[in-house]
């Protein structure tokens, strides 16, 4: 997967069907691909990468030979002695042109070992572009249910305020034939007003969240929104799966590990000053020299050179040793962190398996009370009308019915908010979708 970078991971969320469509609502795979397409920090993440992926090259670590090529071009202006009775003034024009190429035959093998840093630190760029767009869709996730959330609060908002109008209307016409008092008209209407404020409080949360989650998907934000308000767990997920493939796909911990890598390359690199240097030098060229202003390398000379140098620092002022040194320290203090990268990742799906799973057991304890809170609503509903229970119990009735839906649809999102955690500890939050 990593050989072929962040772009090929997301192959199976780009081919995803975006059914835009004001009609139809958008899922949250389908919000993943746009944001894919469009989101501007997954768009530096994959810029970044690239970046990282064309600095491995073997010219960057010395691998290939320099060519260059010189020319000059000297005029001279010299009053000198003639051998005539008379004196002159000489001029003359010097002009030579010459292709250099040097090499490196042996650098105690540092070149190899930057090379090889070169293509860990392609890997760590792809790990890290992947790290940082996974963050960005688990945010987008968040954004896509919490808008999904406050949808579901406003229907419940207006569905409570539609059954407290038609209390007050009751209220109202049973106050006109005298039916009922005056406390339980006034009742009616504090109870109408407070779930139109609730209404607009939740028209105000979803106007919120709809702009944050159309802010991820870099367009308007005042463009119209419709969710599918789904969720389907992945009932296949274990704690002792999610481990295994966390160890060997969760980008946070492989850029640990990467990380070590690089260390161990920075303390070869290190090693390799302690041997002798050899170079290779070659140049070919022509010179001329002409009296006075000529450019040009008419009746010139031609001439060749070659030669192999060898360069053996004895004494550096310690630097060879001392950057040895900081190689090593630096060797260990990036195991000791992947160490702890690892015990770190164990407690993180330790704790987000047990929250999944306490979230699941809420969830469907969130059912059965919504169903209880659904009959008892019904059935003092009824009673209501026949004027055997009181506008309080039934208000009561009422507020534990909206309070049971919004928990149930809370618990909902909760689950699967961790569930996507789970995934992306797993590498599998961008396939799954």
């Amino acid at each position: 997967m990593m050989k072929h970078g962040v772009v090929a991971i997301l192959v199976a969320v780009c081919l995803l069907p975006l059914r835009l469509l004001a009609a139809e609502p958008l899922t949250l795979g389908e919000a993943m691909a746009l944001a894919v397409e469009r989101n501007p920090d997954i768009q530096v993440a994959r810029g970044e990468e690239r970046i990282s992926h064309n600095r491995v090259n073997i010219g960057n670590a010395g691998l290939l030979p320099t060519v260059s090529l010189a020319g000059t071009a000297t005029w001279q202006d010299n009053e000198r002695a003639s051998q005539t009775s008379s004196g002159t003034f000489s001029e003359f024009t010097s002009n030579s042109a010459q292709v250099k190429a040097s090499y490196t035959l042996f650098d105690g093998f540092g070149n190899i070992y930057t090379f090889r840093k070169l293509k860990s630190g392609g890997r760590l760029g792809s790990l890290q572009a992947r790290n940082d767009i996974e963050a960005v869709l688990l945010e987008l996730s968040d954004a896509y249910y919490r808008t999904a959330k406050a949808s579901e609060d406003l229907t419940i908002a207006r569905e409570a305020l539609d059954i407290s109008d038609e209390r007050l209307r009751r209220a109202r016409l049973r106050a006109e034939y005298g039916q009922s008092n005056t406390v339980e008209l006034l009742s009616a209407e504090v109870d109408a007003n407070s779930d139109s404020i609730a209404v607009r409080n939740a028209r105000l949360e979803y106007s919120s969240a709809s702009r944050a989650l159309n802010t991820l998907l870099d367009r308007d934000v005042d463009t119209p929104l419709e969710l599918s308000p789904e969720v389907a767990f992945d009932e296949t997920l274990t704690f002792e799966k999610i481990m295994e493939q966390a160890r060997a796909a969760f980008a946070g911990y492989l850029i640990a590990l990467e990380q070590v890598r690089q260390a161990g390359y920075d303390h070869a690199i290190a090693r390799s000053d302690y041997f002798p240097e050899f170079d290779l030098q070659f140049s070919y060229g022509y010179s001329s020299t002409a009296e006075g202003f000529d450019i040009g390398l008419d009746d010139s000379s031609e001439s060749m050179s070659a030669s192999l140098s060898m360069n053996y620092p004895i004494f550096s002022g310690w630097k060879r040793s001392i950057a040895r040194q900081n190689a090593r320290i630096a060797t260990q203090n990036s195991e000791l962190l992947a160490r702890k990268a690892e015990l770190e990742l164990e407690r993180l799906v330790a704790d987000t398996w047990e929250a999944y799973q306490n979230s699941l057991g809420n969830l469907e304890f969130q059912q059965t009370a919504l169903k209880t809170a659904e009959l008892n609503f019904e059935r003092t509903g009824e009673l209501y009308k026949l004027g055997q229970v009181t506008t309080t119990s039934f208000r009561e009735a009422q507020i534990n019915l909206v309070q049971a839906r919004r928990d149930r649809a809370q618990a909902r999102y909760d689950a699967r908010m961790f569930e996507l955690r789970l995934l992306r500890l797993a590498g599998m939050l961008v396939i799954s979708m």
